[in-house]
């Protein structure tokens, strides 16, 4: 499997990062109608996904140019999908998306090492300006890590709930490019995986996305 990036967890954990692929299909719809993953995403507007849906949204993914998508691997194993989309490259801004769908990978710091790959990428590889993502507010746990990684609240919105027909409040999240290398070249040890110290073509290799 060619890789990205690897992280050595000091669990021995060995976290990378690959490009997303036809064969993750089954993993997106596993982990779209995980609960714990649903309620925070699809299932707080929309219905469960399926198969074939799954297999429409890729092959409109393969047509387009303005979304990258990785699959989060833990010892080799998909364990969730990271990436960048709606990537405007006039106005040098795009919107994060990550969701970890395996239930034991969450609280271990994977999603913030994930995080910050995926803010380098879009900062250094591709040159933005401005990085945006969206947040269910009760979702205190991503609330509190995008926060620490210098993202900054712009909007809250109500959005009706398909299901229940309840509300509930949509944040919208930015942090500029200066931030977050301001805060990386300041903070250089705050975090010990730090992918922002990597020079990002030192990450890919020989593939380029």
């Amino acid at each position: 499997m060619q890789t990205l990036l690897n992280f050595q967890f000091p669990n021995k954990k060995m976290i990378t990062f690959r490009k997303h692929e036809r064969k993750d299909i089954p993993y997106r719809v596993q982990w779209f109608n995980n609960p714990e993953v649903n309620r925070y995403l699809r299932g707080t507007f929309e219905e469960k996904t399926s198969l074939s849906k799954e297999k429409e949204w890729f092959s409109k993914y393969e047509q387009t140019k303005n979304k990258k998508f990785f699959t989060i691997c833990q010892n080799e194993i998909p364990i969730g999908i990271i990436g960048i989309s709606h990537i405007n490259k006039t106005r040098k801004s795009a919107d994060i998306f990550i969701a970890i769908g395996e239930n034991n990978s969450r609280g271990k710091g994977i999603g913030k090492t994930a995080m910050l790959w995926i803010m380098n990428y879009g900062c250094k590889d591709l040159k933005l300006q401005k990085l945006t993502l969206s947040v269910m507010k009760d979702n205190i746990p991503a609330v509190r890590l995008y926060k620490s990684l210098g993202f900054q609240i712009k909007d809250e919105v109500k959005k009706k709930n398909k299901k229940n027909k309840d509300y509930s409040s949509l944040l919208f999240m930015l942090i500029k490019k200066e931030k977050f290398i301001l805060d990386n070249n300041q903070n250089p040890k705050q975090d010990k995986f730090q992918p922002s110290l990597i020079p990002y073509q030192d990450m890919l290799h020989d593939q380029q996305y």
